[in-house]
């Protein structure tokens, strides 16, 4: 396979023309009645140690609201329904794949539950789950500049309805 562009590779022997372009992914923004903001603490790389939210790739034939709650349930144990979610933005991210950087575009998808009783981390993602009042949720901490800017986003759009 060779290279044309960072985005185009070619294969030398057939003419097979392969374009990088981003890979869907969802993330849950999701809030308690007292707005705190359910944040996890990455189990493993990238961003091992970490802030995270609930997310990950949209698999094949799953829109953005499914992934958003099949990865809630995965990662975090809460079963939201699809239904619950609605979408609140997306950003370009970079993220760290079998020796690769790929693109992918974060679809983030906004949802509130009345409490946080029932969670429950899955070890292989996350180390700790964390619920902390939005306008306390420190930015810098993030493992993905996306996460981070869709948290402070969220922040903004709050902080303008007070």
């Amino acid at each position: 396979m060779a290279a044309i562009s960072e985005r185009q590779h070619v294969c030398n022997e057939c003419g097979y023309k392969h374009y990088i372009t981003p890979f869907p992914a969802a993330g849950a923004l999701i809030l308690d009645a007292q707005e705190r903001l359910l944040v996890t603490r990455r189990a493993h790389e990238p961003g091992l140690g970490k802030l995270g939210l609930p997310g990950g790739v949209v698999e094949p034939g799953e829109a953005g609201e499914e992934a958003a709650a099949r990865e809630s349930r995965e990662e975090v144990g809460l079963d939201i329904p699809p239904s619950s979610f609605r979408y609140f933005m997306s950003l370009p991210n970079w993220y760290w794949y079998q020796d690769y950087l790929w693109p992918t575009l974060d679809l983030f998808f906004l949802t509130q539950v009345e409490s946080f009783e029932h969670f429950s981390p899955c070890p292989a993602e996350v180390s700790e789950i964390l619920l902390i009042p939005l306008d306390e949720v420190s930015l810098e901490d993030f493992a993905f500049e996306s996460n981070a800017e869709a948290v402070r986003r969220l922040q903004e759009s709050r902080a303008r309805l007070v």
